[in-house]
């Protein structure tokens, strides 16, 4: 009896052992491939930062811009040679009157981790709450200024094309010199109440995309800094 009971007690212990270091196997594994996800994960938002970074900086110079011929053509002086040095043909100015810049930063691997649920891999609250800040209430601030604007584009044109058909034909005229364009158009929003009115609100605008544009670089920074850190310890 003794002789049994020892032999199934080694058997026992034999079977427990196996199944422990099977389990122990298995989760070095798991684990293994978690970390290789997350460190997948992280180099990916590294490498979309980067490119989120450079769309931006492109975004905030031409925004600037936008506010600077603006500047220019409501004030009583018109100073050529200062809008020249921004805008290089006519075709410029006539995308600051007519046209609205959209705001679509590449988040293509955010939203494959978000749609995957890869997510789950990244242990830093920090990273989380600078991305959920990044894209979602600092994105939808700048989207809501693109999207006013929008129809603040539509009011200005229906104006223009209907009162001064020939800003547009002028602008499209090769006949017509770059001096000329900004002489005339200056002219029309100098004696043109309405259409000055309308360039002062769109001028706020501007200035208030770009305001919440650099909160988004700012929060971008801060998870630049977050995932290097991140990346640095796994």
């Amino acid at each position: 009896m003794k002789k049994y009971l020892i032999k199934y007690s080694i058997e026992f212990l034999v079977i427990v052992l196996g199944i422990s270091i099977s389990f122990w196997l298995n989760q070095i594994t798991v684990d293994r491939e978690i970390k290789q996800q997350r460190s997948k994960l992280l180099n990916n938002l590294i490498v979309e930062v980067d490119e989120i970074e450079k769309y931006c900086n492109d975004r905030l110079k031409i925004w600037n811009q936008d506010v600077e011929i603006y500047t220019i053509l409501l004030k009583k002086n018109l100073d050529k040679e200062a809008i020249q040095k921004i805008a290089i043909s006519k075709s410029r100015v006539e995308y600051n009157l007519i046209y609205y810049r959209d705001f679509s930063p590449p988040i293509n691997r955010y939203v494959s981790a978000v749609n995957t649920g890869d997510l789950k891999y990244i242990n830093s609250e920090g990273i989380i709450d600078a991305l959920t800040r990044l894209h979602n209430q600092n994105l939808n601030m700048v989207k809501s200024t693109v999207e006013y604007e929008k129809s603040l584009k539509t009011n200005l044109i229906s104006l223009m094309t209907s009162n001064y058909p020939k800003i547009i034909l002028k602008g499209e005229d090769n006949n017509i010199s770059m001096r000329e364009y900004l002489d005339y158009v200056h002219k029309i929003i100098s004696n043109d109440e309405n259409i000055k009115s309308e360039l002062l609100i769109q001028m706020s605008y501007y200035k208030t995309r770009v305001s919440f544009l650099k909160f988004y670089l700012i929060t971008l920074e801060e998870l630049k800094f977050a995932l290097n850190r991140e990346v640095k310890i796994n």
